[in-house]
């Protein structure tokens, strides 16, 4: 019995260690170089980053920027197409060779190869009623972690290694056929009488007209339709989230990540093409974020009015599924920041995600954003906030944001949290512990603020998170508390 105690008091003190081992490291979350619709080259950026003591930028290249609209019954025939600067454009292997160079160039800073994806927009309207518009063009989602091999095969719309056929593939393929009648005009002499004064000539002619208008449709089918593939998900209806679930599910078959992007952001414009009407419209869609399943993580903090992240609101919601059992993972909250350069106001630092990780490398930082091993933060004022301490702990075990604290029931819990401030005085804040979507202790005043709240595990699952607000933003991930011997999902 004693050798049994000492061994399951070694074992609670090692369950303790590995929060204490690991070292904070600010990120940039969300930014593009000039390899896609960024201002800055990538040295560039890590430069900046060097400068304003952030050590890793995630970037996230636009993987593939495409919308086009075609009228049926010949799309490909008649489709007009507009295309910005993207990793496909290059390809994935010159995208992953410029990272690795930026990385050589200044390995101060971490750089972290990703890509942002439109998995799928829709057309409504027309323009023969001179008026259309494109659909959720910014409903997009970053992916990180994926080898070249993985990257090149994104089940995205209007990626070439996805197309399949059907009838409307030889439909699109229909006016090619009229290359035959069009060659066969250009070769063939057509015999004619053709008077000249007063005699009658016998002449040939070729049909110049005719054959030329033949060749250069047919011509034009088959370079605008080749290889004749039709999309998964064409962009002439709507699909709902399907699309999304489809590159959520391969990302996570291939051990990569995924993480959707600005979920309560709007973006809707408009412009005339000629007489033609074309606007474009993403509404906010934090329902994506409860009716997708298996994506890693979500835009919580970023330059935006933000709702989803309140206590009680949908990340709550999401958080007690996957405590109680009913989701076999959780979602966690980062900061994104959406930096293409200053034309838009905005800086590189403003918006960080810090991760906890064992070494500065991408297999950590990865392993931090999947397990939840981080804190989203905005700066404001030159201030910035620091979660310097935030766990849980009952008797000698412990576990900080993104770990499972697993008890007996009942037992003491207290939950320590330490919230700091560097750069210019922060004035007062307002630090609120959140548990099970309900605030159950605050704290006010200038930083640090560090404090103990005392609780009592019951043996229902429950989980506790942070959300820091004054000079700037601080959110952490959640610690969950379950009872020991449950089974993990």
């Amino acid at each position: 019995m004693k050798r049994a105690a000492a061994f399951l008091a070694v074992l609670a003190a090692a369950l303790a260690v590995p929060a204490a081992a690991l070292e904070p490291l600010p990120a940039v979350l969300h930014v593009h170089s000039d390899l896609s619709t960024g201002d800055f080259s990538l040295e560039q950026l890590a430069g900046m980053a060097e400068r304003q003591g952030v050590g890793a930028l995630l970037v996230t290249e636009n993987y593939l920027l495409r919308v086009e609209y075609g009228l049926p019954p010949f799309r490909a025939l008649t489709r007009a197409v507009y295309q910005a600067r993207s990793v496909l454009d290059a390809g994935v292997d010159h995208f992953l060779a410029r990272v690795a160079q930026a990385r050589a160039s200044n390995p101060r800073v971490l750089i972290v190869a990703g890509v942002e994806v439109l998995p799928h927009y829709f057309w409504s309207g027309s323009p023969l009623t001179l008026d259309m518009t494109a659909h959720d063009t910014q409903k997009n989602l970053l992916v990180f972690g994926l080898d070249a091999a993985a990257l090149r095969a994104l089940p995205v719309t209007h990626n070439p290694v996805m197309g399949h056929y059907g009838w409307a593939s030889a439909l699109d393929a229909l006016p090619v056929a009229l290359l035959g009648p069009g060659v066969v005009l250009l070769a063939r002499r057509r015999r004619a009488l053709q008077p000249v004064g007063r005699v009658v000539v016998v002449v040939t002619r070729r049909r110049w007209l005719p054959g030329a208008l033949l060749c250069a449709v047919g011509t034009t089918a088959l370079v605008r339709g080749w290889p004749f593939t039709l999309e998964p998900y064409p962009p002439y209806r709507d699909p709902g989230l399907a699309p999304h679930q489809d590159l959520i599910d391969y990302v996570d078959r291939t051990g990569g990540v995924t993480v959707w992007s600005f979920p309560e952001a709007r973006d809707e414009g408009q412009q005339r093409i000629g007489p033609v009407r074309v606007a474009w419209r993403t509404p906010p869609y934090p329902e994506a974020l409860l009716r997708t399943s298996h994506y890693t993580a979500f835009g919580a903090v970023y330059e935006d009015t933000t709702h989803v992240e309140r206590p009680g609101a949908g990340w709550d919601r999401l958080l007690g599924q996957f405590a109680s059992g009913d989701l076999s993972r959780p979602a966690w909250a980062v900061g994104e920041s959406g930096f293409h350069g200053f034309s838009a106001g905005k800086d590189l630092d403003t918006i960080r995600t810090v991760f906890l990780v064992e070494e500065r490398s991408e297999r950590a930082v990865l392993a931090a954003l999947k397990s939840g091993r981080m804190y989203a933060v905005q700066g404001a004022r030159e201030t910035e906030l620091v979660l310097a301490g935030f766990t849980a702990r009952a008797g000698p075990v412990s576990a900080t944001s993104g770990e499972t604290l697993r008890v007996a029931a009942p037992t003491p819990v207290a939950v320590t949290v330490d919230v700091e401030a560097r750069g210019a005085p922060a004035g007062d804040l307002r630090v609120s512990l959140v548990k099970n979507g309900a605030v159950v202790a605050v704290w006010t005043g200038p930083a640090p603020i560090r404090a103990v709240h005392r609780d009592v595990f019951d043996g229902a699952p429950s989980f506790y998170r942070l959300d820091a607000r004054g000079a700037g933003r601080l959110l952490s991930n959640p610690i969950f508390v379950k009872r020991a011997g449950e089974a993990s999902r």
